[in-house]
């Protein structure tokens, strides 16, 4: 049977800044699920709106297991529209994410990819393990 861990029983914490910072409701920007297996970790973070340019988003892992993610958020509201009546979206503009995973990492063995949808997915292996770490599959 496989351990169900809820949010409320995990110690990873997240730091925002930046857009992220000021988001105040609406879809959750910075959401993070850490999975662990016996060679190493699985991170999605939740970046919707983060714009997908090379050079835009940036991503560092340390050895301890800090993960610090910085980009921009951008989009456009048509000229059409003078004045929003709602606004839940986190605001555009540049944004810095930090995190930890629970345990020490090698910051050479990652695969990482920010998918379409705004998820944005790491596989890091534990230090000691030289397996190349597998690409996470999209079905």
């Amino acid at each position: 049977m496989e351990e169900q861990i809820s949010p409320s029983h995990s110690n990873a914490t997240v730091d925002a800044a930046g857009s992220a910072k000021e988001q105040s409701s609406g879809p959750a920007f910075g959401g993070v699920d850490i999975g662990e297996s016996e060679g190493g970790y699985f991170l999605r973070v939740a970046m919707p709106g983060a714009m997908r340019d090379e050079g835009v988003c940036s991503f560092s892992i340390n050895k301890d297991g800090t993960v610090e993610i910085q980009g921009v958020i951008r989009y456009e509201i048509p000229s059409q529209v003078p004045k929003m009546k709602v606004q839940q979206l986190y605001p555009p503009g540049p944004f810095a994410l930090s995190l930890k995973l629970p345990g020490r990492v090698d910051p050479r063995m990652f695969t990482c990819k920010l998918r379409y949808d705004g998820i944005f997915e790491v596989v890091v292996m534990k230090p000691g393990y030289s397996d190349t770490p597998a690409q996470p599959s999209y079905q």
